[in-house]
């Protein structure tokens, strides 16, 4: 995950972006659930057989996720009220044996689906960290992650250090934060309730099961619970941090073999849509950690944009605009590195048929699995097939961008002739994107699988 602040964006928004990497089929998709009343008995549960009692009316919200749901966290979404959960990264791996046993996870508690409840209940991200917060603490989690939580004014980023401990940092506004698979939030203030918050006897504990001596310095969270990666796979979370920290602040000159990189972030320049989209699709070009290096070499490292991504995004919040137009999330149903991102405005009624269809096997008629379908053929010859996709989506993406904001005045202008208006425009709109971009997609399928029977034919001349 990158997530920048709002003064640390070029145009003034909140920008978060995500990828989603699982095995790489678990096919993916976006939709809007909406709003519900629920009556005095109903509840929530969870995989692991919890169950808790549902709030009186959770309120809509956009999803992208996987087919399966969002039951174990695989998603990321907007509410109605402008606040986002921008995904979240697994930090299991990266526990500590000493943390695993003085805070075990509760077999029977919340999964990685709490993020999306507190979303349905939220009107600020402060009030769904806090939630968050107040949930692990009564009821403990089952696996612990790194979650962000924003709106237009600000972003927030959890940890949860084992069954019931976490603590959250508010990001400041002028700064970037860049998260991989391991445990980031480091020396926190608990009194500084403004921009910290956390497990109401997280230092006691801390104390008491040995993870801190308060003797040897400030209490540090990633010390206490995170390190269990560095013996197996040292790099395998520290490269990526590194990677999004030199493209956003080359000049701080970062060692990429450094295990501990910063944490907040000021960029060089403000980040635009554009450099954010770049650092999501980032393979280590030109670098000696390329994983396409000439002749299909493999580095052996996890770059950024790795094949096994099933979705991509960028949500887009900001301060001052009707949720319907300021949410926005910029979607790829796919590997960034050869899917396009369509904006879908939370104002939309609905997503296309295509966005929706998605299973564990191979459909035609998905979104998905089209755009599977193209990396599938582009990836083994990365260097010979990627001229032939990427002018396509650079020039897609950045007509988009460039006519963003005459869109966003005349649905502003429909809005105050009433939603339903306004709604119709945006769907017809963020419809119309996605469907231009999978029919290109398509023709790109059959000109590359020519291009690759044109080169068989030549290989067999040959021989």
């Amino acid at each position: 995950m990158v997530l920048v602040g709002r003064e640390a964006s070029a145009d003034g928004s909140v920008l978060l972006g995500h990828n989603n990497d699982l095995e790489g089929s678990e096919a993916s998709m976006i939709e809007k659930i909406p709003g519900k009343k629920h009556g005095p008995g109903d509840v929530v549960a969870f995989p692991s057989g919890l169950e808790i009692p549902q709030a009186k009316e959770t309120c809509e919200w956009m999803v992208l996720r996987i087919y399966s749901g969002y039951g174990t966290g695989d998603a990321v979404g907007v509410n109605e009220y402008g606040v986002a959960i921008a995904g979240g990264v697994a930090l299991g791996e990266d526990r500590s044996q000493k943390s695993s046993e003085a805070d075990p996870l509760v077999k029977r508690g919340l999964s990685g689906a709490v993020r999306y409840h507190a979303l349905e209940r939220s009107k600020t991200a402060r009030e769904c960290i806090e939630l968050l917060g107040r949930l692990y603490t009564r009821y403990g989690v089952t696996y612990p992650s790194g979650v962000a939580v924003a709106d237009g004014d600000e972003i927030w980023y959890i940890e949860a250090g084992g069954g019931h401990q976490w603590a959250a940092l508010r990001v400041p506004d002028d700064r970037y934060l860049a998260v991989a698979n391991a445990y980031r939030i480091g020396e926190i203030d608990v009194e500084d309730g403004e921009n910290c918050l956390a497990a109401p006897n997280l230092l006691d504990f801390a104390k008491e099961k040995g993870l801190w001596d308060a003797a040897k310095g400030p209490f540090n969270f990633r010390k206490a619970f995170g390190g269990g990666r560095i013996s197996k796979n040292p790099r395998y979370d520290s490269r990526r941090v590194w990677r999004g920290l030199s493209l956003l602040s080359p000049g701080a000159e970062l060692d990429p073999d450094a295990l501990d990189q910063p944490f907040f972030m000021k960029p060089d320049e403000k980040i635009t849509l554009e450099k954010l989209l770049e650092v999501l699709r980032d393979t280590y070009a030109g670098t000696p950690y390329d994983i396409y290096s000439p002749g299909e070499k493999s580095t052996h490292e996890r770059a950024i944009a790795a094949p096994q991504c099933v979705h991509s995004d960028v949500l887009q919040l900001r301060r001052g605009m009707p949720a319907d137009i300021g949410s926005v999330l910029w979607g790829a149903l796919g590997c960034p590195i050869t899917t396009p991102y369509v904006p879908y405005y939370f104002g939309i009624n609905d997503t296309p048929g295509v966005c929706k269809t998605a299973g564990p096997s191979y459909d035609p008629e998905s979104g998905f699995w089209i755009n599977r379908s193209l990396q599938q053929l582009v990836l083994p010859q990365y260097t010979r097939l990627i001229g032939e996709v990427q002018p396509f989506f650079e020039r897609f993406e950045a007509e988009t961008i460039a006519f963003q904001q005459t869109v966003e005045k005349a649905a502003l202008e429909l809005f105050k002739t009433g939603n339903d208006l306004g709604r119709s425009f945006l769907t017809s709109y963020s419809s119309g994107l996605s469907l231009t971009a999978l029919e290109k997609t398509k023709q790109l399928i059959s000109l590359i699988k020519t291009r690759l029977a044109e080169n068989s034919r030549s290989w067999n001349a040959g021989k």
